[in-house]
């Protein structure tokens, strides 16, 4: 056998290769029982650490990765700036990447970063994104990873985000508690597990409240373009909702273009909330009721957890952005 790598000793133990690593380092966030068992495979197999590697993480670039999916107008210019706010008060310069939303991409991401020796990494997953080893070969070798907002939920990884079921059934019962009943739902790409999460809650809190899921009332748009086209055909069927609880910005959009085509009186004969970062909503008369999701916190707390691993120290899996209803005249 050649050289034993983490990945070697994880295979054996049938643990990810950044929990190995970590266990190695006696990371607080890793169990007693895992590090004893890690140490004792490890010393039995022979394994050394790659010293080549470790020389080249610890020269410093001062360079903090960024990848998101795309560079859309609606949500993460907030979340670039408040991170480059910090990356920058921390002496160091951001890079910023987009996958194109594809797995293919966000690989080839973290493959220039890793060249590059980002000191830490923060992204937001493509809809493709589901096994991450691309980002384990970084942690493998000490480079924090931080996911936030699209996320793959895996303990490996610190999460930044809201809490999305919950929030869509908040969002969904102020409908309710307006006095609507026929609630349909827009949501992004089906394969997006922020999009899975916000319809678990808007049809969660449907049959708590006694209310019909329909399927023909939900749709999913992955552009404000194809969210239009999807109201339209909402608003053309004979048994119409009386409201719509659009997940993003990009999809209110599109909703609204399609509402004010048809000539849809708001919130008369169709109320309307959303998720929002806050300005859009505002764009339009009546101003749209929405849950304000801020970007500007969500890079805020996932700059501060990377710094926080940058220096060593135990950060949460999971970090909460808290999230406000602001009640407009669209309800």
């Amino acid at each position: 056998m050649g050289r034993i790598t983490v990945k070697d000793i994880a295979r054996l133990l049938n643990i990810n290769p950044s929990t190995v690593s970590r266990a190695l380092k006696d990371h607080p966030d890793i169990s007693k029982e895992t590090i004893e068992k890690v140490k004792q495979v490890a010393e039995e197999l022979g394994y050394e650490p790659n010293l080549q590697a470790i020389s080249f993480r610890n020269r410093k670039s001062r360079l903090i990765g960024l990848i998101i999916p795309d560079m859309n107008m609606y949500f993460f210019p907030s979340v670039i700036k408040a991170i480059e706010d910090r990356v920058r008060a921390e002496g160091y310069n951001l890079l910023v990447l987009h996958s194109n939303n594809s797995l293919r991409g966000e690989q080839n991401n973290t493959k220039i970063c890793d060249r590059l020796g980002v000191e830490g990494l923060l992204v937001s997953v493509s809809a493709e994104s589901e096994n991450l080893s691309h980002f384990e070969e970084l942690t493998e070798r000490g480079v924090p990873v931080v996911l936030f907002d699209r996320i793959v939920d895996r303990r490996d990884f610190p999460i930044v985000c809201i809490d999305d079921v919950q929030v869509a059934g908040k969002v969904v019962k102020h409908l309710y508690d307006r006095g609507f009943r026929k609630i349909c739902g827009a949501f992004d790409d089906p394969h997006l597990s922020i999009s899975k999460r916000r319809r678990q809650g808007y049809e969660k809190m449907l049959q708590d409240l006694g209310l019909e899921v329909k399927p023909e009332w939900i749709f999913h748009a992955d552009s404000s373009e194809t969210a239009g086209e999807k109201m339209a055909e909402v608003l053309d069927l004979p048994d119409q909702p009386d409201a719509i609880f659009s997940m993003s910005d990009q999809l209110l959009v599109g909703i609204m273009q399609a509402c004010l085509a048809k000539g849809v009186e708001i919130p008369g004969e169709m109320a309307i909330a959303c998720i929002s970062n806050g300005l859009v909503p505002n764009f339009w008369k009546p101003h749209i009721t929405y849950m304000h999701h801020s970007g500007e916190e969500v890079g805020a707390i996932a700059a501060n957890v990377l710094f926080n691993m940058i220096r060593n120290n135990p950060v949460p899996h999971m970090n909460w952005v808290e999230t406000n209803m602001v009640v407009q005249s669209s309800t």
